[in-house]
């Protein structure tokens, strides 16, 4: 949202163009479309939430954002960890995998481009039959920021600037 889009205008199916106000997309927003919006220079992108919204209420799947680290983490994770597949399954196989997507995870915390993520490896997730089958599961936790979505500032006049600006 709020990235410049490459056109001049929206426009109907009847050609006629479409200029929506601040609060008309903010209408869109707030029912899961995304819009245009000319508001400050030049058309932009408008709106974060996708379709779900506002009926599905997970941030994972209704903000853009976030729904597209999520997207690239897992696939990022199967491009680098496909090589692992039919290795013999042992405990420093495991290792491996959870200490090398863990410095990756951290590099992403300290990039600043998740506000924080870990693996685990959990028994409770992978019962021995599982194990036996060649079936690992890693939990991976994982949060992106959320975009801003306002910024109010509160105006307030400080009759105490009078004083110390004329009596001081």
């Amino acid at each position: 949202s709020n990235k410049p889009l490459k056109c001049d205008s929206m426009v109907l199916d009847s050609g006629e163009e479409v200029n929506l106000t601040h609060a008309q997309a903010n209408i869109l927003n707030a029912n899961g479309i995304v819009t245009a919006l000319n508001f400050m220079g030049g058309l932009v992108a408008w709106g974060n939430y996708t379709a779900c919204y506002p009926e599905n209420t997970d941030v994972k799947d209704f903000m853009i954002p976030v729904s597209r680290m999520f997207a690239w983490v897992g696939n990022t994770l199967i491009k680098t960890f496909w090589r692992k597949l039919d290795k013999p399954m042992n405990r420093r196989l495991v290792d491996t995998i959870i200490d090398s997507c863990n410095i990756w995870l951290n590099g992403l915390v300290g990039a600043e481009y998740v506000l924080g993520a870990r693996i685990e490896f959990k028994e409770e997730e992978n019962p021995l039959t599982n194990l036996m089958a060649g079936i690992i599961k890693a939990h991976i936790y994982i949060t992106p920021p959320s975009p801003m979505q306002e910024l109010d500032f509160i105006l307030e006049y400080d009759a105490n600037y009078v004083t110390s600006a004329l009596m001081g």
